[in-house]
């Protein structure tokens, strides 16, 4: 096979990316292909990078999945193909110094479909970064997919697509059929997205009662700072010398819009989303 001069770039924009757990919407008629891969996170602002002083630009890795439909062609990826809503399962970040020999697993409702070694592609994790910094400046958070091999996984509504590689958090999610996607979408945020977060004391009945504690006609508020918040799917850490470490399963009202001395009659008004926490 000869040899590309230059690697074949295409963008997975905002609307392809969800996150573990999430479905991967299947539209009706198509073929849907999965390609999983790793991907390069980017640590701090990069342009024009040496290869050898790509490493300290990287944050980290995170497992990927590259779906797609079937390409017409290679060197003009097409935009319908690549940039479907959901068409990115993105993983958890690790902070790996190498994936240059990677053996990269996928499986389909528990079984191996596929498997590949990044140790095949032609351009290293260092030598990407170097050549898409050459004219596009790079930013924190930005990532760059690896590549996939020729050879992808098919899919097909009611799979689990499971993709493992030793060292990364593992990267499931489920296919759905388009037609059933708004049933099972779910909405996240960032966490650098999210402001204050206000919390409840004494505001559960049974709480209350078992601590032999009248609840207050007014809520007891407290904060919880940002340096607490952790995603789905993130550790959360136990302080040592820690004997018990208490947990409650919450709902989260998301703020939607400023408000100030709102009525009761006028708070849906005003709420953006549920969440459990």
């Amino acid at each position: 096979m000869r040899r590309l001069k230059t690697a074949v770039w295409f963008i997975k924009p905002r609307n392809t990316v969800i996150r573990h757990g999430e479905p991967i919407p299947y539209p009706q008629g198509e073929k849907v292909l999965s390609g999983a891969t790793v991907a390069l996170i980017v640590g701090k602002t990069a342009s024009r990078i040496r290869p050898e002083a790509a490493a300290d630009y990287i944050a980290g890795y995170a497992l990927a999945n590259e779906v797609s439909l079937p390409e017409e062609s290679f060197y003009r990826p097409a935009i319908k193909a690549k940039c479907r809503d959901g068409f990115c399962p993105l993983g958890e970040m690790a902070p790996l110094s190498d994936v240059d020999n990677l053996t990269i697993i996928t499986e389909i409702n528990g079984r191996e479909a596929d498997h590949w070694n990044t140790a095949d592609l032609q351009r290293s994790a260092a030598q990407l970064l170097s050549a898409l910094s050459e004219f596009a400046t790079l930013n924190p958070g930005d990532a760059i997919l690896l590549g996939t091999p020729q050879n992808r996984v098919a899919l097909r509504p009611g799979d689990r697509v499971r993709i493992l590689a030793k060292g990364l958090p593992a990267l499931e999610n489920p296919v759905v059929a388009e037609d059933e996607f708004a049933r099972h979408q779910t909405f996240t945020w960032p966490l650098s997205a999210t402001g204050t977060l206000f919390a409840l004391g004494l505001n559960y009945a049974d709480h209350a009662s078992e601590l032999a504690f009248t609840p207050p006609k007014e809520p007891l508020v407290f904060i919880k700072a940002p340096n607490t918040f952790t995603e789905h799917h993130q550790t959360s850490v136990r302080p040592n010398n820690v004997e018990y470490m208490h947990y409650e399963a919450e709902l989260v009202v998301v703020i939607g819009k400023t408000a100030r001395k709102v009525s009761e009659a006028e708070s849906h008004g005003v709420c953006g989303r549920l969440h459990r926490l």
